[in-house]
């Protein structure tokens, strides 16, 4: 442990958790643990994540195991380090078995073969952390592939057939208090499990949150902490509504959440107002946040309004979800497409009353954004994640340091650098739907710019000084820095504005023009849902 400004406590209603040990800033590092237990790649990224580092590479920089040809290392000394670590042991079970094992079943085996004393007897850490095997118990189905996947993890560890009950309470062990690993952007590559980070205990409006950089993994403290408080981080997605919250915790963890925003069922508007909002004369050229606590407040008496007009806005919502969970198995793409935007149209009255932060709206625009994404739609998921960025994000993480507003901003400035690169011709044929003249107007490398010089400002505290993301947007910023040298004086007058040494104001009446033209763009984000097909 690098890091360490907390300590073990023992609450009678939360029961064990962890404490700041110190008056914490947002954005300073509370735990930062540089070897957990167990960090296992997902079957879905092993093409393009190192298994020792857990760092994306491009997927022909990769060299696999000559023998199992399963996991892949961005270098001979990663190789080397797993090798030494788990791999030796694990790379013949892997070269025997036909298909790759689930990534329970791969950390569970490495569990058994790094640590033989989980056989016996649980490390004393893990024997600390919940289990629940009484309520898997009452899953017939769920205990069955429980117990079948432990007698299998048993018999292929080489470990007596009488230890099978304690590796299945390992497994649910793991199940409860394993982490999502995840890249800086928050896409998920594996499985960690690592049982003093464990001990955080949940909120739906936590104080800190997990960060990995590659095998590193750290609690960063989102808002200030005091001295002696418990420390918080969400077990999942805090934007969707309190039903779906307390569904899927009683489902996967087995209990109800009794925070403020779960008692009162506050919407992101309300939480927006009880927020302490810090922010930059940067940043609010581009989202004003003085603006947005007024509109939250309007924001609020509508949906009230709402509510006590008529009861069918919450069983309008109860459909869309439903909808929302038949997209995600959709049999193609277009299937997809057209029932993202059917829920979208079934929230017309959400629309209506720009009430773009309630659940599940930013969930469905979320969603299409990755859609085109996904189908090489870049211009088109541009317009929606400016979108996103400047009318649900603000409200769905009020904290503009907030890790995924910035790496939305950070996504954003990569999809400006790339539509700098094309053609005008191209850029206004793939943007139809933008009138020619708006276009021409920005300039999307001075707007590249611009946005990096956001993320620079937010980074240390979203992702934590020195780490891969942050050199990263450094060296995007050093990028757009040369390429802006050939171009005039713009990017030294951005420079200044960035540094605070725009004496002039000259870099604030830029950067002004500049975010107006894409809040411009921003608007045609549903003129684009309805023309663009995948």
């Amino acid at each position: 442990m690098e890091i360490n400004h907390s300590k073990l406590t023992k609450d009678p209603v939360l029961g064990n958790g962890i404490a700041a040990t110190k008056d914490l800033d947002a954005g300073e590092v509370v735990i930062c643990i540089n070897e957990p237990f167990v960090t296992v790649v997902e079957k879905d990224a092993l093409e393009r994540v190192c298994s020792y580092c857990m760092l994306e590479h491009e997927t022909s920089s990769l060299k696999r195991c000559t023998r199992c040809k399963v996991v892949r290392y961005c270098s001979a000394e990663c190789q080397k380090l797993d090798w030494k670590l788990i791999h030796k042991n694990e790379c013949s079970l892997l070269t025997k078995l036909p298909h790759t094992p689930p990534t329970s079943f791969r950390a569970l085996y490495q569990l058994l073969l790094r640590y033989p004393e989980f056989g016996t007897e649980l490390d004393p850490r893990s024997a600390n952390l919940e289990h629940h095997v009484h309520d898997f118990k009452k899953d017939e189905k769920r205990w069955g592939e429980t117990m079948l996947q432990a007698k299998a993890v048993t018999e292929y560890s080489k470990s007596p057939s009488t230890k099978t009950e304690k590796v299945a309470t390992l497994l649910c062990i793991m199940r409860i208090n394993g982490f999502r690993a995840a890249l800086p952007d928050d896409t998920p590559i594996g499985l960690c499990y690592e049982p003093t980070l464990a001990l955080a205990n949940h909120s739906c409006m936590p104080n800190g949150f997990i960060m990995f950089d590659g095998r590193c993994v750290s609690i960063i403290a989102l808002n200030p902490i005091k001295k002696d408080d418990n420390i918080f981080i969400t077990y999942v997605d805090p934007t969707q509504s309190r039903d779906t919250r307390r569904a899927e915790l009683r489902n996967r963890y087995f209990f109800d959440c009794n925070c403020e925003k779960c008692m009162d069922d506050e919407n992101p508007y309300e939480i927006f107002r009880k927020t302490r909002v810090v922010s930059s004369p940067e940043l609010d050229d581009f989202v004003d946040h003085k603006v947005l606590g007024t509109n939250a407040g309007s924001r609020i008496a509508t949906i009230q309004r709402l509510g006590q007009e008529s009861q069918s806005l919450s069983l309008v919502i109860t459909k869309v979800y439903g909808v929302l969970q038949q997209s995600r198995s959709a049999a193609s793409q277009t299937e997809r497409l057209s029932l993202l935007k059917q829920a979208l149209s079934d929230l017309s009255v959400l629309k209506a009353n720009q009430l773009f932060a309630l659940p599940p709206y930013p969930i469905i625009m979320d969603e299409l954004y990755i859609a085109y994404v996904d189908n090489g739609h870049l211009q088109s998921a541009l317009l929606l994640l400016l979108f996103i960025s400047l009318n649900c994000d603000p409200y769905s993480w009020p904290q503009p340091h907030h890790p995924f507003r910035v790496t939305h901003l950070f996504t954003i400035s990569r999809l400006l650098k790339y539509a700098a690169s094309l053609e005008p011709a191209t850029l206004a044929q793939n943007l139809s739907c933008v009138p020619k003249g708006i276009l021409e107007g920005i300039d999307f490398i001075d707007a590249t710019h611009a946005v990096l010089i956001l993320v620079n400002e937010f980074a240390p505290k979203s992702h934590g000084r020195d780490t891969t993301f942050a050199r990263q947007v450094q060296e995007e910023i050093r990028e757009v820095e040369e390429v802006q040298r050939l171009r005039g004086r713009t990017g030294e007058i951005l420079r200044r504005w960035q540094s605070g040494r725009d004496s002039g104001k000259e870099g604030i009446l830029i950067a002004k023009r500049i975010f107006d033209g894409l809040k411009t763009l921003a608007g045609f984000a549903f003129t684009v849902i309805e023309i663009q097909t995948l």
